[in-house]
């Protein structure tokens, strides 16, 4: 199954391809101290073999319709800035999660934000959510502030949310809903 990236002027995000891996893999232990902090598979340890089952495990969940993890590259050098997802859906209900991480050397440049933006439109426009949602630790004040200039809505701190090294861990729950005036 093919898929269409997404992208703007500065970002495209598209499903990761095997070689990307390496690159995928220095990413990840360049970001040990910020992502690693919050994705628990983002250690030294981290390698090939394993970037190359995640992308496996990815283009498996994107043809089953469950989950939508790809990579964000930069538009102008293809350079793999980190990973943006619509996950943990929930056909029934038509709402799912947005996740996002950009590797350390290019974190505060908006480029989470703009994913998020991305995501807001695919998830709403092209797979018929009505509700998209942001599950951040507490603490993360990176992803909350992404969060929140993306315009989603802080809804609750959710008890024991995420399960995080070993250890469950509350969690900010915010979200962007459908909504016409936006479509």
């Amino acid at each position: 199954m093919t898929f269409p990236p997404l992208g703007n002027a500065n970002i495209l995000i598209r499903p990761f391809e095997p070689g990307d891996a390496d690159e995928f893999v220095r990413a990840a232990h360049e970001s040990i101290e910020t992502v690693g902090s919050w994705m628990s598979w983002c250690t030294p340890s981290f390698n090939r073999e394993q970037a190359l089952a995640w992308f496996a495990t990815c283009d498996q969940d994107r043809a089953a319709g469950r989950a939508f993890d790809m990579g964000i590259f930069c538009a102008t050098t293809g350079q793999l800035l980190g990973g943006a997802s619509i996950n943990q859906l929930s056909p029934h209900h038509r709402y799912g999660n947005i996740g996002y991480w950009v590797r350390q050397s290019r974190q505060g440049q908006g480029i989470a934000r703009q994913a998020v933006a991305l995501l807001h439109d695919f998830g709403f426009r092209q797979l018929g959510l009505f509700r998209l949602e942001i599950v951040t630790g507490v603490g993360n004040r990176a992803s909350e502030a992404v969060a929140i200039a993306a315009g989603a809505t802080f809804e609750c701190r959710a008890r024991n949310r995420i399960f995080l090294h070993g250890q469950p861990l509350d969690a900010h729950i915010y979200a962007l809903v459908y909504a016409n005036s936006h479509l």
